[in-house]
């Protein structure tokens, strides 16, 4: 479980090895501190590593990567501007690492807020008070490697949004994938707090005659015109994904069953209306259910697959509401 969670959650992963390798680190610190009578300075390594350990462990309790990689990036700097007053010049080489490291496990702009904040202060703690050239030369590279950090983040961060962008879209319709549609459905599953939901599974009707018959470039045609036509039906608070195939899916807020059936009926007739093909009208067979008892997203999908079946096997071109769950 941990293993996995780590492999699917780069941002706890990144948040999870440098708070492992603060704690280390700091662990042998305060050794070494207590060994020397040093007690100040060891009781401080053990406020850091508390504080990190704290902030670690809430990421993996909330899954709240973003606010816990940014608490860090606070706390760091924090820890290091009181490293100047406590150890003086020895907390110069801390500055390089808290302002690299910041970029990694915080967003771009809290990363940079705090790592100005940082530069402000180490300056006035440590270089102010005895501007040699020397002291100017760190100010300076702090100041560059703060700047090339930034930089990077930056083009890193847009470089893995549009890498997941990308990854969560069809290539042929431009509708949020199959991934996209589970990540949803998963989160509405773990958060009860949203009433009325309701999902709705629809696939083509004879679709495999019509690739059969024109071609497969006739069919992605056919299916690029769904897409639009879905896209066109949705309303505020709804959300459309092709599932795979000929299947779309759509997630939208209903009061109940009969709502939800509502909902079918007008996307049914919608797709009725507008789909054409060179063999003429193409119709949607719609299956639905209301996200009631179910603990995954699976179970819930499972009942509104089966309600499609259902309408499928009526005589297509008809929509079925599975019943509500006990």
């Amino acid at each position: 479980m941990a293993a996995s969670r780590v492999r699917d959650d780069f941002q706890l992963a990144i948040v999870s090895l440098l708070g492992l390798t603060t704690l280390l680190t700091l662990s042998g610190f305060m050794l070494w501190r207590s060994l020397r009578g040093e007690w100040t300075l060891a009781a401080f390594d053990a406020l850091v590593i508390l504080a990190i350990a704290v902030v670690v462990g809430r990421a993996w309790r909330t899954g709240r990567t973003d606010a816990a990689g940014g608490l860090m990036a606070l706390l760091n700097s924090g820890f290091c501007a009181v490293a100047c007053v406590l150890i003086g010049d020895a907390a110069s080489g801390w500055v390089y690492v808290v302002l690299m490291t910041n970029f990694y496990i915080a967003r771009p702009h809290i990363a940079a807020w705090c790592g100005a904040l940082l530069i402000v202060a180490a300056t006035m703690l440590l270089i102010v008070p005895d501007a040699s050239l020397g002291r100017l030369a760190t100010a300076i590279t702090w100041s560059l490697v703060y700047a090339f950090s930034f930089a990077f983040s930056r083009r890193l961060r847009d470089y893995s949004d549009s890498l997941e962008r990308r990854a969560m879209l069809d290539p042929l319709t431009r509708l949020p994938n199959r991934g996209a549609m589970e990540a949803h459905l998963r989160s509405l599953v773990d958060d009860r707090r949203q009433p009325g939901i309701g999902l709705l599974v629809l696939d083509l009707d004879r679709f495999k005659a019509v690739n059969d018959t024109f071609g497969h470039a006739v069919g992605d045609a056919v299916l690029v015109e769904l897409g639009t036509i879905l896209r066109d039906t949705l309303r505020e608070g709804d959300a459309v994904y092709r599932f795979g195939g000929e299947e779309f899916v759509l997630v939208l807020p209903a009061d109940d069953d009969a709502g939800l059936l509502a909902a079918a009926e007008r996307v049914r007739g919608e797709v009725e209306r507008r789909l054409r093909s060179p063999a003429g009208p193409i119709t949607v067979s719609v299956g639905g259910a209301m996200l009631a008892a179910e603990h995954d997203w699976q179970d819930w999908f499972g009942r509104a697959d089966t309600s499609l079946y259902l309408a499928k096997r009526a005589g297509r071109n008809r929509t079925h509401i599975a019943q509500g769950l006990d």
